[in-house]
């Protein structure tokens, strides 16, 4: 909270008079990673963007790069989650046939050739694996440029996430089929170890992605079809709270009366 208040502080500050175009890029910068950190990732994209017009107008290469990369980043983080959003009304782990997580329009032109390397044909990588929900092409890119994606803190940080959303999506999908599926056979499709696998749908269970539990006796998993909600208890809390405020309102009525009586 202190460091958003800081922040907003010296944007006023800044609008007030003049900064230079590095400084500017830097409070915009910072901006972009407090907004990646609460997770709007289009406000983010916005300051990022920002700053890497600045520090590009200024030819500084070393700084514009990693603003690229975060620009991408949030790209692919927005486009997931929107992908996932939609289809979590029933259809949560399906391909979309939206490639929210397409990036080929930040890096064609006079951008992809003076900024091509390594570093974004990573991000290109990441966001490819993403727009497949491929889990197992995910890891082959983190193993293939482990320098240009694990160095940064923000963008390590943000992959695990991306990691995490992937596994969901790519674990929902196998199991929506079934009402009762071995957990050996749902690590045996995602090809990865069971203690992962076991652990990972117990977290979703108690975090109310889906309705289920696992039967750890027989090694299986049994899901349950999602029940409407019971809205029994909300409306009887709804009308307990209305009588207490008809009570508490005869009260005070009542104590004025009698403080006129007297």
């Amino acid at each position: 909270a202190k460091s958003k208040a800081a922040l907003t502080a010296s944007r006023t500050s800044a609008n007030a008079i003049y900064v230079a175009p590095a400084l500017q890029s830097q409070i915009d910068l910072m901006s972009g990673v407090l907004h990646c950190e609460e997770g709007d990732y289009d406000t983010a994209h916005s300051y990022f963007l920002e700053a890497f017009e600045q520090l590009d107008q200024l030819d500084d290469r070393a700084k514009a790069v990693p603003c690229l990369k975060y620009m991408m980043l949030c790209k692919i983080l927005d486009g997931l989650s929107k992908a996932l959003g939609l289809s979590a009304a029933g259809n949560m782990g399906i391909r979309s046939d939206r490639n929210d997580s397409d990036i080929s329009g930040m890096i064609t032109g006079k951008r992809g050739v003076k900024y091509a390397g390594t570093d974004v044909e990573a991000m290109s990588a990441i966001a490819a694996a993403a727009s497949k929900r491929s889990l197992k092409e995910y890891e082959a890119t983190i193993a293939k440029y482990p320098h240009e994606l694990q160095d940064d803190l923000l963008i390590k940080h943000h992959l695990n996430t991306l990691q995490e959303q992937l596994l969901e999506s790519n674990l929902i999908r196998i199991i929506e089929p079934y009402s009762c599926v071995e957990i050996d056979h749902v690590a045996e499709l995602i090809e990865m170890a069971l203690p992962v696998v076991e652990k990972k749908l117990s977290q979703m269970i108690l975090d109310g992605k889906f309705n289920g539990i696992l039967d750890q006796g027989k090694g299986q998993l049994i899901v349950y079809e999602d029940a409407d909600a019971d809205k029994a208890m909300e409306k009887g809390l709804k009308v307990i709270e209305n009588m207490d405020k008809v009570v508490t309102s005869l009260f005070s009525r009542s104590q004025n009366l009698r403080s006129m009586m007297v």
